[in-house]
């Protein structure tokens, strides 16, 4: 019988690398990723996941959209915040009211059945044209081995104050934890059969389950000819599980966003911890073989 094939980390000066055997998971960039040409530079970035690959190795991530060139595979940003009575927006970059980045790798690990690394990245600020780093993060980001043709990775997240003054997530419609789907799935005049599905723990596809409190939330499409699917699991020890998601009416992305139901803050002293699991598919979801891995994950 053969061995199952190894889960590994590699880090270089630019990125963290995932990988399954000799097969690639995702990368997290710690260099900043700039725009193609003739694209605002405003939207070059660094502290993010992209691209995820699917088991038979195709881009399932997105970035650099020619729609919304600030979204960027898996990434964790506030949209509609206030710090020191300023509106700050880490999200929208084409703003200048704020951003995310890569700080530095905290560690590198391997067990038997996993691989993982902790980053930590910083979430700044620009008042009156300073710029202030307003909250540290750390992500650990672990694969894990799995049985069957699908990758599975968790990212833990935690985040608090880099200063004495609190950060309030003013209710709003989106924010969090996101992820964009890839650019194929993007209707553009450049690519006008771009398209993918959305599907619900609770059964709702895109437009019905936008702004409800699912356990989890998966999107599918085709990448060259074959299907690509990504399925995000929410833990149920988040804040205000089930989280509401905002699933965008006809661009390829999700975000959990528990700001959706009311303003909250992170004050001095205390941390903002999250959890969600990603199941990587090159078929269509199976709803519940998508539970089964759920319940495996919230125990």
């Amino acid at each position: 019988m053969l061995a199952a094939p190894e889960i590994k980390v590699v880090e270089t000066d630019d990125a963290i690398v995932l990988q399954k055997g000799s097969q690639t998971i995702l990368r997290y960039n710690k260099s900043i990723q700039r725009p193609p040409l003739g694209m605002d530079p405003i939207y070059a970035s660094s502290g993010y996941i992209h691209p995820v690959f699917t088991p038979t190795g195709l881009v399932a991530s997105g970035a650099f959209s020619e729609d919304h060139a600030h979204q960027r595979g898996i990434f964790m940003a506030g949209t509609n915040t206030t710090f020191r009575g300023r509106k700050v927006d880490f999200w929208n970059l084409h703003q200048k009211l704020g951003r995310t980045e890569h700080r530095k790798t905290l560690s590198t690990g391997t067990s038997s059945n996993s691989a993982s690394f902790t980053v930590a990245l910083n979430h700044v600020a620009t008042v009156d044209t300073q710029e202030i780093v307003v909250l540290n993060e750390i992500w650990k980001v672990t694969a894990h081995a799995a049985e069957g043709e699908y990758f599975v990775f968790d990212i833990e997240s935690r985040q608090s104050l880099a200063t004495d003054d609190p950060l309030i997530f003013n209710e709003y419609h989106y924010g969090g934890m996101a992820l964009r789907g890839s650019n194929l799935w993007t209707p553009l005049e450049s690519n006008p059969d771009g398209t993918c599905e959305f599907l619900t723990s609770e059964g709702h596809t895109r437009i019905e389950g936008n702004h409800t409190h699912p356990r989890w939330v998966s999107m599918n499409g085709m990448v060259d000819g074959t299907a690509a699917n990504i399925t995000v699991l929410c833990h149920p020890n988040n804040f205000r599980f089930p989280q509401a998601v905002r699933i965008h009416p006809k661009m390829p992305y999700l975000t959990f966003a528990p700001m959706f139901d009311g303003e909250f803050s992170i004050q001095p002293g205390e941390t903002y911890d999250s959890a969600y699991r990603y199941l990587v598919t090159s078929s269509n979801p199976d709803p519940e073989w998508i539970e089964s891995r759920w319940n495996e994950f919230r125990k």
